[in-house]
């Protein structure tokens, strides 16, 4: 079969193309060359993205042997196996609002609380990956050291955005939202960040992003300022310029944001943990006063 015919074969199809490659592969060739097949299968939004010697890292094989498996699945290189990928994700992709849409439309099951709660379990089960775990720790270092947190989700991940702010500002001082006061005043409040805060940006989509969140990201990374980005694809502008990258996939019939929920609880508990002593003497200081005024019961 000729490359352009692949090609047109594969975008967006996941029954055919390199998929189909990959599963003959995976059953034919030699056993490290069928270990990386199976995990690019299993995790192909990631190796989209990876070099040949992070694929040998993830799959504890070698550079070497990465290689022969793109030339056994007819590639010239991995490039070309990365970018066969790349094309799938981006015609594959769903942005928000189409997933929204068709989720409203082709839902029409009796049992769809049982279908969501399914969904959402081998969501969270795919969720764990080596990538993750070890940009996680970095992550909370980043913010708990950090002077001053800012924050920054719109759309689709505003309301993430407005929980983490809550939630961390709880038990630490110095927590703001970017855009608190409406996106045309974003530049307003990124003007006082400096080398010794974080910004803490959330953004979902593929293959549309929101601009404003991107140049938050940009505006960060041109002037030091450390980024933790939570994304649910590796394809985000914004991933090159983070600092650190938790990567969150949204890999549901239905919309969810429960991946990027889960990350932001687990950042909430571990900074929680590590910075106990200060979080503990805020929140109760807090408690007493929410009640003194009328606040809470």
């Amino acid at each position: 079969m000729k490359r352009k015919e692949q090609v047109k074969k594969s975008s967006g199809d996941f029954t055919g193309g390199i998929f189909q490659q990959l599963r003959t592969a995976r059953n034919t060739l030699p056993s490290q060359q069928r270990i990386i097949c199976e995990w690019i299968l299993n995790n192909y939004q990631q190796a989209a993205f990876l070099t040949a010697a992070e694929i040998a890292k993830e799959t504890e094989t070698s550079n070497a042997t990465v290689l022969r498996t793109a030339s056994s699945l007819g590639y010239r290189n991995f490039t070309a196996v990365k970018e066969e990928l790349q094309r799938v994700l981006y015609h594959a992709s769903i942005p928000p609002l189409d997933r929204l849409r068709d989720t409203f439309a082709h839902h029409e099951t009796t049992d769809i609380l049982d279908q969501v709660i399914e969904e959402n379990i081998q969501n969270l089960k795919g969720l764990r990956s080596r990538n993750l775990s070890e940009s996680f720790p970095r992550a909370v270092t980043l913010i708990e050291s950090a002077r001053r947190i800012y924050i920054i989700g719109l759309r689709s991940t505003r309301g993430l955005a407005v929980y983490l702010q809550a939630l961390l500002h709880q038990f630490l001082p110095d927590v703001f939202l970017v855009d608190s006061y409406g996106t045309e005043n974003m530049l307003d409040v990124m003007m006082d960040m400096s080398e010794a805060d974080v910004l803490i940006a959330l953004m979902a989509g593929s293959p549309h992003y929101t601009k404003r969140t991107i140049a938050s990201v940009r505006f960060a990374s041109e002037r030091s300022i450390r980024t933790v980005l939570i994304t649910n694809s590796l394809s985000s502008p914004a991933a090159p310029l983070a600092t650190e990258l938790l990567l969150c996939p949204q890999n549901t019939t239905h919309y969810s944001t429960v991946s990027f929920m889960t990350v932001v609880d687990a950042l909430v508990l571990e900074i929680g943990r590590r910075k106990s002593g200060e979080a503990t003497s805020k929140l109760d200081k807090l408690g007493p006063l929410l009640v003194e005024y009328d606040i809470s019961l």
